[in-house]
């Protein structure tokens, strides 16, 4: 795995908008958040454009991506917002020009889409992290920490054990509706002896029992080394309904012969951790350690 360079003080980190449309002063707010910890941030050429519910066409999108890999004065990558349209862009993108110019990308949610086809397509370590419109001084400053080489996030804790047990593997994962939405196209995430992350929002626990359903069938959950999921926030029963989004994991997992773990601050909802993908981790109980960093020295 290609790992980039940590970011210092004063470095140059471009916001892009890889999918959905953007709110300027959301925008405007995690800007203020990030220049007060020392980056100096740049903005996409084609950020605010609008097409429909996307940031732009699929050139326009594309093109802030490709230039802020390519320019050597931007250091690390952050996406303004997710919503909907980063799978578009898959069939489009050239791994060399990933490979060959190694940077910090950070994003969540449908970012996912890239998450993954950085780490499996290009080699290259990326980060589940929050995005730009609407972060948080909190947020900001746990993925200036990760991303700057401090090793204090280095190990996280989920909230509860779903299933006890120990497993090592390349972390791997992100949103689970967009993991699911690649299974049978050729970006699909390969997930054999590695640890898989999964965290959403706003899905009805019917349907994260049909993702899983569907992960399962699918061959996803052979030979894993563990599954970590996050806060799920919001992905509650509606009136009247018994089952909730934890039975639904744990009825998925009662037998699963691999650790489990529920509860990590990662994506949406709190939103504070932030989660080097494609690094190689232990999942232990309740407890995600990082072994490896995931920056280069």
């Amino acid at each position: 795995m290609r790992k980039p360079a940590p970011l210092a003080p004063g470095d140059t980190i471009a916001v892009i908008a890889p999918g959905a449309a953007v709110d300027p002063l959301a925008l405007d707010a995690g800007v203020v958040h990030l220049e007060n910890l020392g980056l100096r941030v740049v903005r996409g050429r084609h950020l605010l454009e609008r097409r429909g519910y996307l940031a732009g066409s699929e050139a326009q999108r594309l093109a802030d991506l490709v230039e802020a890999f390519r320019d050597p004065q931007i250091k690390g990558i952050f996406a303004a917002r997710a919503g909907y349209g980063c799978g578009r862009l898959l069939p489009l993108l050239d791994p060399e020009i990933f490979r060959t110019c190694p940077k910090v990308f950070v994003g969540h949610s449908d970012l996912t889409f890239l998450l993954s086809y950085l780490i499996d397509t290009a080699g290259l370590v990326t980060f589940h992290g929050p995005m730009v419109a609407g972060l948080s001084a909190r947020a900001a400053k746990s993925v200036v920490a990760m991303v700057t080489g401090a090793r204090e996030p280095w190990q996280q804790v989920a909230a509860e054990v779903v299933r006890p047990g120990t497993g090592e593997g390349l972390l791997v994962g992100g949103c689970l509706s967009i993991v699911t939405a690649l299974l049978g196209t050729p970006w699909a995430v390969p997930t054999k002896g590695r640890i898989l992350f999964l965290e959403d929002i706003n899905e009805k626990p019917y349907r994260i029992d049909r993702m899983l359903t569907q992960l399962r069938q699918s061959g996803a959950f052979e030979g894993i080394a563990g599954v970590a999921f996050g806060e799920m926030v919001g992905c509650t029963a509606g009136e009247g309904e018994a089952v909730g989004v934890r039975d639904v994991i744990r009825d998925a997992f009662y037998r699963a012969p691999f650790p489990v773990a529920f509860g990590l601050p990662s994506g949406h909802g709190a939103g504070t951790t932030t989660l080097p993908i494609g690094v190689r981790a232990r999942l232990a109980g309740e407890r995600l350690t990082l072994l490896e960093a995931p920056l280069s020295d």
